[in-house]
């Protein structure tokens, strides 16, 4: 049986040797581009009385900032497709899902993702929380406005709005033209189709030869594994110069429009959180409607699964807690437990897919560019599909978001603004994907307690729950 690794080693290499945690060196970056900005923001009119040596330093400075953000914005976007296929070749080659207990899990799952994109673009179309920002600074220079930073750096020019797309060139466009074109056009919807086909395909190959009493089946594994191990390492350095990224985009926004930004920052959280909130209430929803489970049963049983994932932000480290609550509190069974806890994580990721739906409209908003339906169709499927694969990658939610951006035209230059916010916004919505886990192993629970008892081959998932002390937090 291939047990899957909860916490990858290449994690725990960079939490050893990184001195501050990344969010500190976001509200760093921050702390220093206020300052930064405000002084660039200043009146340009005694630009020309600066010495030529000065002018050119200050010049340089500006474009460092202006080009770093584009970088590693453009750096990210490379990692993420093969990140992304990888993680979900992983997640498929390292557990068996099988049976009616299985698809019944991934049923679930699916719905309540859907269920959580529909509320995040329903509230952030209500409230346009991105309306006004101006993040990409294109807007056109008032008589009397001209400031530091547009003498030292052209403002962008004005994007042309792209055509927009109909739905049935968004279907045929599922299916790539080569595998080549998928990668080279970053095609998150033919990417993930084309992976978790393969991934099936060698989940099949897998199985056979274990039924062969053959000792090779592992190398499939190990070799998709070490693959997603060796670009998760080189993500964690792309990942530690995003606080540069951070610095030069605040600086810069700062310079040309203030700090009507953060303003609108503000109205994003809002609206992420509010979505959230209703998520949460949708799950006690389907848990009193389908399983007969009072809603104060749940917030008792995961109070300790909230305070772990809240603190840790992190979903793997929180699964021996939140077995713990599903068995020892709430009376799940074992296998139900592991099934949704340890071998659905990977899959079901409600609160990011809020997350990016409202920051896709966000950045849409911002840049000007309104959304047709079918354009909202494209934000849930590539939302949808990046959930499935951003579970086991760092920062994930944050490295599928260009592909999610480019999937409807919209400019992903600015997207670093978001990690301002994100170390908390993080928190959040690791928090609902966990309760999102513990509501769908009481669901299959309920629903289908035989299958587990009567076909125990039908799931394979590790057992993390007899390592752990019964009274210790890790």
């Amino acid at each position: 049986m291939t047990e899957p690794k909860p916490i990858s080693p290449v994690v725990r290499e960079a939490a050893r040797f990184r001195t501050l945690p990344l969010y500190l060196w976001v509200v760093l970056a921050v702390l220093l581009a206020i300052p930064t900005g405000l002084f660039l923001g200043v009146d340009a009119s005694w630009y020309e009385q600066i010495p030529g040596p000065f002018r050119l330093l200050l010049r340089a400075v500006a474009t460092g900032l202006d080009l770093a953000p584009q970088l590693i914005i453009r750096a990210l976007g490379a990692m993420a497709a093969p990140l992304v296929v990888l993680a979900i070749l992983t997640a498929i080659v390292t557990n068996d899902i099988r049976g009616l207990q299985g698809a019944r899990m991934m049923g679930y799952y699916m719905f309540n993702t859907t269920v959580a994109m529909v509320v995040g673009l329903a509230i952030a179309m209500i409230v346009r929380p991105g309306e006004g920002a101006m993040l990409d600074g294109s807007q056109a220079i008032e008589p009397g406005d001209a400031r530091l930073i547009d003498a030292l750096i052209d403002r962008p020019a004005p994007r042309e709005p792209a055509p927009q797309k109909t739905v049935a060139q968004i279907l045929l466009e599922l299916v790539p033209r080569s595998i080549g074109e998928a990668f080279a056009t970053n095609n998150l919807a033919q990417l993930v189709l084309v992976t978790i086909a393969v991934g099936i395909a060698l989940a099949k190959i897998r199985d056979q030869q274990r039924r062969s009493g053959l000792q090779n089946h592992q190398a499939i594994v190990d070799l998709v594994t070490v693959g997603f191990e060796v670009l998760m390492t080189i993500l964690l350095w792309v990942v530690a110069l995003v606080p540069v990224a951070v610095f030069g985009v605040v600086a810069i926004s700062i310079a040309r429009e203030g700090f009507g930004l953060f303003i609108r920052l503000g109205w994003f959280v809002g609206v992420v959180l509010a979505g959230l909130a209703v998520q949460l209430i949708w799950y006690l929803m389907e848990l009193g409607l389908l399983a007969r489970f009072g809603p104060l049963r749940l917030l008792r049983g995961s109070a300790d699964v909230i305070a772990m994932t809240f603190s840790t932000a992190s979903t793997a480290a929180t699964i021996p807690i939140t077995l713990r609550s599903l068995i020892d509190r709430l009376g799940i069974s074992r296998a139900s437990s592991q099934l949704a806890a340890c071998v659905g994580t990977n899959f079901n990721n409600d609160g990011t897919a809020l997350y990016q739906a409202v920051a896709a409209l966000f950045f849409a908003q911002a840049a000007g560019v309104e959304l047709a339906p079918a354009d909202l169709i494209v934000v849930m499927m590539t939302t949808l599909l990046a959930s499935i694969g951003a579970g086991g990658i760092p920062s994930g939610s944050f490295v599928t978001m260009p592909l999610i951006l480019a999937a409807i035209r919209v400019p992903v230059e600015a997207l670093p603004i978001l990690l301002t916010i994100d170390w908390f916004l993080d928190r959040c919505r690791t928090t609902v994907n966990v309760l999102g886990d513990m509501t769908v192993a009481i669901l299959i629970d309920r629903h289908e307690p035989a299958d587990t008892s009567s076909n125990p081959n039908d799931l394979e998932a590790p057992d993390l729950l007899d390592p752990l002390p019964h009274d210790s937090v890790t």
